[in-house]
């Protein structure tokens, strides 16, 4: 039997078309972890950042210099001519035909070059089922046309999976040992609308649907009250029973969030939903969000987190951050540090603007390396003192934490998804238990197990 590696590189979206991607392949191949013992080589590849697709190309060159076969598939082969510079005779697997990932490698494997791009539906393919955390896809592309986007051009089309199907995926993901479903999207607050249906639908079935409530979970043992913030600690907002499973939305642009927000809002106060929001607003200012053609202005932005956190006050809001958009100058950037200053988002996730092929802001002259070299390092250094301020109220407060993942600690999750390090834990991955908040950084919170 041939052995196959798939290497996955992006964002969780990315990480569940993985998914697919293995459940295919396993049905044919012996699949490796690592790429020395494999005989072919797939890269789920990811364009969103310079830096990572350069990274991803180093590896491209470097596997074509050894004469190893590898597939090229995910989000780069949007740009076919400039992977065919570094590996003319590699097949290339598009984000919708993910169906052919077999034919692809037995394409590999004959020193063949086919490019499989041909628009299928994903919706009934399988999946491979991962605990305690599955990634679950909603929809594939969104209905957004930002100018310096290219991953639009790798999935240009919306295709919305029905609430019937992701229901049915999230039940024989919490079947198979999924404590953590991560819904996943572009935009998941485009879901729907080719459907006739919304994100918020999509929420309210997966709220009501009990056919994973039969699944037995541990009883919580009591939790003293929180000694912080209201609503800091879970205890008075839970049941006396740990849910079987709890979700996490995806990224939602603020248009779409701006529209639901009052039904969002009522639904991650329920049991079923993490209160976390991730609205990407990109700039702090209202000029530069115009000339990236965003769908919403700033203000909106502030509006949504000035909502969300009347209801829900210690509910985790996620923003992302272009520093040095080429038409930034010195006072929009002075607009993005104040917005960040004023609304104090628990996480931002920053990026150095870097220009992707095919869009229209790759177009536009770029400020100096060193211009927005300094902008993103002052944004990096506000944002780590903003999240450690925000993280170092919640010290002296107990919570429920579902513990999800083992690195030199077990860490896992609050009901707000904050990351919680804990400290003596002696369970196994997937389990509630209470802790105590000791201490905190800008990234997580740690604690010790409560006895």
């Amino acid at each position: 039997m041939q052995k196959v590696c798939l290497k996955t590189y992006g964002c969780t979206l990315n990480q569940a078309d993985s998914d697919i991607l293995r459940a295919l392949l396993r049905e044919k191949y012996e699949l490796v972890e690592l790429p020395e013992g494999a005989d072919v080589i797939i890269l789920n590849t990811c364009t969103v950042k310079g830096p990572t697709e350069n990274k991803i190309l180093e590896y491209v060159r470097h596997l074509a210099m050894e004469k190893r076969k590898f597939v090229i598939a995910g989000c780069l082969t949007a740009n076919e001519q400039k992977i065919r510079k570094f590996a003319p005779l590699a097949p290339l697997l598009g984000t919708s035909s993910l169906e052919r990932v077999c034919d692809a490698v037995e394409d590999a494997l004959a020193g063949g070059a086919a490019v499989y791009k041909a628009p299928a539906s994903k919706e009934f393919l399988p999946k491979l089922l991962t605990a305690p955390i599955m990634r679950i896809p909603i929809n594939d592309g969104c209905t957004s046309s930002c100018a310096f986007c290219q991953t639009k051009l790798a999935r240009p089309f919306l295709r919305s999976y029905s609430p019937k199907t992701i229901v049915k995926w999230i039940n024989e993901s919490v079947r198979s040992g999924a404590r953590e479903i991560q819904l996943t999207s572009m935009d998941s607050g485009a879901y729907g609308l080719d459907l006739r249906t919304t994100l918020v639908d999509l929420m309210e079935a997966i709220a009501k649907d009990d056919s994973s409530t039969a699944i037995p979970t541990p009883t919580a043992p009591p939790v003293r009250a929180a000694a912080g913030p209201a609503g800091a600690g879970t205890p008075g907002a839970r049941p006396d029973a740990d849910p079987p499973f709890l979700v996490r939305l995806g990224m939602i642009n603020p248009n779409h969030a701006k529209r639901m927000l009052p039904d969002i809002i009522r639904l991650l106060k329920g049991p079923r939903f993490y209160r976390f929001l991730h609205i990407p607003v990109q700039s702090g200012s209202e000029k530069v969000c115009l000339e990236m053609d965003r769908d919403h202005t700033v203000q909106d932005f502030v509006d949504i987190v000035h909502a969300v956190r009347a209801e829900i006050p210690d509910a985790t809001i996620a923003t992302d951050i272009i520093a040095g958009y080429p038409t930034e100058t010195e006072k929009d950037f002075e607009d993005t540090v104040r917005l960040l200053e004023s609304v104090k988002p628990d996480i931002t996730n920053v990026s150095r603007f870097s220009p992707r092929p095919l869009t229209r802001a790759k177009e536009l002259k770029s400020l100096s390396n060193s211009v927005v070299k300094g902008r993103s390092g002052r944004l990096a250094k506000l944002v780590r003192e903003i999240g450690t301020g925000r993280k170092k109220k919640y010290v002296g407060t107990s919570c429920r934490v579902l513990v999800t993942e083992k690195q030199r600690d077990f860490t896992g999750r609050d009901i707000n998804y904050r990351q919680v390090v804990v400290k003596g834990f002696k369970g196994a991955l997937g389990d509630f238990t209470g802790v105590d908040i000791t201490g905190a950084n800008h990234g997580s919170l740690f604690g010790k197990i409560i006895r």
